[in-house]
């Protein structure tokens, strides 16, 4: 018997079903890409907010461990670009309770304070550092190291504004913390903040960089952090930028204990007298507070008054020491001075430690 043959695919039937494919291709291929695109923007947006994030609590987590011994500085550097400050973050032994952590064996350029016999330059800066070697109370050098978080340029990176966070310790290697951190020309990666009055206030650009022996840099209690992550995608170009502004307290800056308060604060400005006859008879001295004076409770302690006769060759005789208000300008009466003759008055500034400013002397004023 004769097998019956089947019958093959016509060729209407191979272009019908060619047609019919491409149509589905031309369909759902729009939809593909569109998914695509929509998933690259997604992953785009979560790497750019994960840079930012990583390098804001990377710097968040040892800045609030910032500490010092009496006598070491708790910040050592604020700039635009760059921070250092001294903290016990790590310990060689569970000799050390005050340390964050413990690794065995960490030599002691990893747990110690920065030596003077290894001073070296504070990253962006031709500052030194340290310069002395710092002592705890019981006369051993300090376990508070050296943290530096600062940003160079990233040049592979193709674009100007783009920079990589690094961090080191003490005068050890620098370590690369994350890259893809957009810096504008126009902004600053950290900021930092006092205490005026019951707000917090923040520390104008133009006075930045502060070192560890100016004055203002004590008055310095939260640091502002902005990390802007940048991602761009190879394929579209598209660039996405996811920006995280966070501000970390210092827990250890209001009461930290001390032995110095920064440098001599400076000279207070335009002292005048003037002689006032109606009554009570009396002068009146009005002075511009020092330009440390809203550095911080530490900074300026109190003015001091003096005057003597004019051309005599007397010393000054302290008349009154004016307490430190954060007053822009300030108003002190010497009530009925019973002397004949021409007298002049001097004020200078004085810090926590007792260190005072330049004198300034006033005009003569004719007395009675």
């Amino acid at each position: 018997m004769m097998e019956r043959q089947r019958p093959g695919i016509s060729l209407v039937e191979i272009v019908v079903a060619m047609v019919l494919t491409v149509a589905v291709f031309a369909i759902t291929l729009p939809f593909v890409r569109v998914q695509t695109r929509a998933l690259g923007t997604t992953a785009g947006r979560l790497d750019a907010e994960q840079l930012a994030r990583y390098a804001q609590r990377a710097i968040d987590h040892d800045l609030r461990l910032a500490s010092a011994v009496p006598g070491q500085p708790l910040l050592v550097l604020a700039a635009p670009m760059a921070i250092a400050f001294n903290a016990n973050l790590l310990a060689a032994d569970t000799a050390d309770p005050g340390a964050a952590d413990v690794k065995a064996g960490a030599p002691t350029t990893l747990t110690d304070a920065w030596r003077l016999a290894d001073a070296a330059a504070l990253p962006r800066t031709g500052r030194s550092y340290p310069p002395q070697d710092y002592v705890d109370a019981s006369g051993t050098i300090s376990r508070s190291e050296t943290i530096s978080y600062f940003l160079h340029s990233d040049t592979v990176a193709g674009r100007s504004d783009l920079y990589v966070l690094f961090r080191r310790v003490n005068a050890r290697d620098s370590v690369e913390i994350v890259r893809g951190l957009l810096v504008p020309t126009d902004s600053a990666f950290f900021s930092y903040y006092r205490p005026v009055g019951a707000t917090l206030t923040r520390v104008a650009e133009a006075r930045l960089p502060l070192y560890w022996d100016s004055v203002a840099v004590d008055s310095v209690t939260s640091v502002g952090i902005r990390a802007a992550g940048y991602f761009r995608d190879r394929y579209t170009n598209a660039e996405t930028i996811r920006t995280v502004d966070w501000k970390a307290v210092l827990p250890n800056a209001r009461g930290r204990l001390g032995r110095t308060c920064g440098g001599a604060p400076a000279a207070p400005g335009n002292l005048a007298a003037a002689k006032r006859t109606t009554q009570p008879f009396r002068v009146e001295l009005s002075w511009d507070a020092s330009p440390d004076d809203d550095g911080g409770p530490e900074d300026v302690r109190y003015y001091v008054v003096a005057w003597r006769e004019q051309g005599s060759g007397d010393p000054w005789q302290a008349l009154a020491s004016v307490p430190a208000t954060r007053a822009a300008t300030y108003l002190w009466s010497h009530g009925s001075p019973e002397v004949v003759g021409t007298y002049e008055y001097a004020l200078h500034a004085v810090d926590c430690e007792g260190l005072t400013s330049a004198q300034v002397v006033s005009a003569a004023v004719a007395l009675p």
